[in-house]
């Protein structure tokens, strides 16, 4: 849709809004980005700008702006994790397929961190929106029309692993809270297809993240491949679908499966999983009991002094968090996420602006049965030795 077809009133609304959040730096100045945020709240404008608002400064805070030129995707993301561009629906918007079932879950969280896989995800949802507004005769795009996205997700080769791998439903979930936060009104339809037995077990574990607005755009097929055809060729056109999805759509050569623009996923090589523990040499201990947190001070005496920290858990993941402490408060610096740091070292840094103290905290609040072991090395070191050596990054 776009702008033309709002009522008077929510056009009104509209107006209200872009008054409302003109002292913000929108990454899109179009009436059509503004709308999309009063439509997921149902114009409601106070909510409405909480949740612009909210979405500027989680992209301020992981640099999403400049994610296409500064993101390097990890190689094993690329080649083996299922996410392509493959052409367009019938209202002119990008056709993604996905082939969740062939893609190697355990094996990719064996080579890549959560975050960088959450990171990967952002940067394609980041590249299919730039592609459209590049490139408006391809996608024959008017004017303050809203930038959505059809997606077929093929769950061919679904199994337990996948919905019971916490590293990959934690992921999912992460995705899913990313996406309905920050990219309101970017889907247009979901098709889920070739859905197993097993999605009845792993797709209510991810409903209660999932925007009932959103939930309305998914349509969820088995292994009938007459029916789910009949439904995507409604939406696209045979043209623009791999002939192995009901189009005509092949490689030069015939192949049916495309293989030229589709990735087709496929079992990780065990040479991209991360070697072993990380090194506890030159770093202290601590244990975090069930249900608890602890906090490590650090005095900054210098107003852009670098604090710098690099730990890893002996097993599963922990809360993370940077404050600055301000009177009895703590400000937060980086803010609280959960890491996946038990097969890779989490390392990062940040440009401590104002002198005072600062705590970092280690959270196992969210577990109640077991503690964890944390292996860390954090200090404050001196600005002008950091920015000669390289940049800092923000957890997500």
């Amino acid at each position: 849709m776009d702008v033309s077809q709002l009522s008077e009133k929510q056009k009104a609304v509209l107006k209200q809004f872009r008054e409302a959040v003109k002292d913000c730096q929108l990454p899109n100045p179009e009436d059509a980005y503004l709308a999309r945020w009063l439509i997921a709240r149902d114009f409601d404008l106070i909510k409405a700008e909480k949740m612009l608002r909210n979405s500027l400064e989680w992209r301020r805070h992981h640099k999403i702006d400049a994610i296409r030129d500064d993101f390097k995707p990890p190689e094993v993301l690329k080649k083996y994790f299922s996410a392509s561009l493959v052409g367009r629906d019938k209202m002119q918007s990008p056709l993604w397929i996905t082939r969740y079932g062939m893609s190697d879950m355990k094996g990719i969280l064996r080579s890549t961190k959560k975050r960088d896989f959450v990171m990967y995800v952002v940067y394609l949802v980041e590249t299919s929106i730039w592609r459209v507004m590049s490139d408006p005769k391809k996608y024959k795009r008017v004017p303050d029309a809203i930038v959505q996205t059809t997606i077929i997700f093929d769950l061919e080769g679904l199994s337990m692993q996948h919905v019971t791998n916490k590293q990959a439903v934690d992921a999912a979930i992460k995705i899913i809270q990313i996406y309905e936060a920050n990219f309101p009104e970017c889907l247009s339809r979901v098709f889920v297809i070739n859905a197993p037995k097993v999605f009845s077990i792993g797709y209510p574990i991810l409903k209660p993240f999932i925007h009932e607005r959103t939930r309305n755009k998914i349509k969820i097929f088995g292994h009938d491949a007459k029916q789910w055809k009949a439904a995507i060729l409604a939406e696209v056109d045979p043209e623009e679908l791999p002939a192995c999805y009901g189009g005509t759509m092949t490689d030069p050569d015939g192949n049916p499966n495309c293989l030229t623009i589709l990735n087709m996923g496929g079992e990780v090589p065990k040479s991209y999983y991360f070697s072993g523990k990380p090194d506890t040499a030159n770093k202290k201990s601590l244990s975090i009991s069930s249900g608890s947190k602890e906090h490590l001070e650090f005095k900054v005496e210098r107003s852009g002094d670098i604090l710098k920290w690099n730990f890893h858990s002996e097993e599963s993941d922990i809360g993370f968090a940077v404050y600055r402490k301000q009177g009895s408060e703590l400000i937060p610096v980086v803010p609280h996420d959960r890491v996946d740091c038990q097969m890779s070292a989490e390392e990062g840094e940040i440009d401590c602006g104002e002198t005072g103290v600062y705590v970092v905290e280690f959270d196992n609040n969210f577990s109640y049965l077991r503690s964890k072991k944390i292996w860390y090395s954090i200090k404050v070191e001196p600005g002008s030795m950091i920015r000669e050596n390289g940049n800092g990054f923000d957890s997500l």
